[in-house]
């Protein structure tokens, strides 16, 4: 499986280069930046994880609507789950008057999550065009191009949409903790 990885890894130049200068950023603003960190240095993990379970499941699984579905979610998770670490271990502070109120929170991270599934089933199903040859240089072949996209936009949807749900389960439980 590995042997099969490493023969038939794709490099389109626009995923390429994006996870290339992600993660050069990332290392930048992690280990040579003075001063206090944020935690908006994990998003730069979205482009990064793309690139990779692009490769990964373009080549090792079919594509139906729950791999694409699966593909997504396993590039936002960890990418929600270092921002929480960030926020936490940082203890950024949060402002005092929230402007969105719990119950929102909680409806826009689940129509979030509901948006990358549907998006998910629309790229898993959408016809193949083979007249674009400019494309197939810049992203990659049809596969790794609905990969990339669904990892992409997709597990940015799906961060935030992990983000909104941790704050309002956080709101929700606060007077429950103290």
């Amino acid at each position: 499986m590995l042997r099969l990885l490493i023969l038939q890894w794709e490099f389109p130049l626009f995923p390429a280069l994006s996870a290339l200068a992600s993660h050069f950023i990332f290392v930048f603003q992690e280990f040579y930046k003075p001063g206090p960190k944020s935690a908006e240095t994990s998003i730069l993990c979205v482009p990064i994880l793309a690139y990779v379970y692009a490769n990964v499941f373009s080549i090792l699984v079919d594509r139906t609507p729950a791999s694409m579905l699966l593909a997504s979610l396993a590039t936002a998770i960890p990418s929600a789950f270092l921002a929480i670490y960030f926020i936490h271990s940082r203890q950024i502070e949060r402002k005092s008057k929230p402007k969105i109120s719990t119950t929102k929170m909680f409806v826009f991270a689940l129509a979030g999550l509901a948006l990358v599934a549907l998006s998910a089933y629309g790229l898993a199903e959408l016809p193949a065009c083979t007249k674009c040859r400019r494309g197939v240089e810049l992203i990659g072949h049809l596969e790794f191009e609905r990969y990339y996209l669904i990892c992409l936009f997709g597990g940015m949807i799906g961060m935030s949409s992990f983000l909104f749900l941790h704050e309002a389960l956080r709101r929700y439980f606060k007077p429950a903790i103290k």
